[in-house]
């Protein structure tokens, strides 16, 4: 390993190190937009078929719908937590070849003193906890301000439902009658012009 990088190689690296943020925010958005449709689509099926379920031994396939989205919004969460956590990473590489560049200086010509190193997120604008604390930096939990704090929040929102779904289906299961509930239409009050 050379003791120093040219600055040629260095922009090499910084364009590889820019093409694997790239890589990792595409990677985990797909991720995402996949676990979002198919939860939302697994308790679509299972309430349409806990509606127009008779028999009580289709509730237990209700049941089983359900908790494979259960599953499923488990995995969704991990999935894109994890992701997230290989994005920051990528996120700290970016910054030490910037740093290394002479990016992450403050440019004295401009009046709030800008640098010129990536800084499009308010985590991006983090580059001296990036550079001195980076394990903590690491570490850190997901931030409330943060679209994958929401996103992971709305998945653990539908574990929930597909919990309640299961539940919902094995007592319908041992108690038929109740079936009779799920029977009622729903009237939806129109407001006329």
């Amino acid at each position: 390993m050379p003791e120093s990088f040219s600055t040629a190689e260095l922009l090499e690296l910084y364009k590889i190190a820019i093409d694997e943020y790239r890589f990792e925010v595409r990677l985990n958005w797909d991720r995402t937009t996949y676990h979002l449709i198919l939860n939302s689509g697994l308790i679509s099926i299972a309430t349409g078929l806990l509606k127009v379920g008779s028999v009580a031994i289709v509730n237990l396939f209700v049941a089983g719908v359900f908790f494979v989205g259960f599953c499923a919004s488990l995995i969704g969460i991990k999935a894109i937590t994890q992701g997230h956590r290989y994005y920051r990473r990528t996120i700290v590489k970016k910054t030490l070849i910037e740093d290394l560049l002479g990016l992450t200086l403050p440019n004295q010509e401009y009046p709030m003193r800008h640098s010129l190193s990536v800084g499009t997120t308010h985590g991006h604008a983090e580059y001296l906890q990036i550079l001195h604390n980076t394990d903590t930096w690491l570490r850190r939990g997901l931030q409330p301000r943060s679209i994958t704090f929401w996103i992971v929040g709305i998945l653990s929102l539908l574990c929930v439902m597909n919990l309640v779904g299961v539940w919902g289906s094995v007592w319908l299961f041992y108690h038929p009658d109740g079936q009779r509930l799920l029977q009622v239409p729903i009237v939806v009050p129109v407001l006329m012009m």
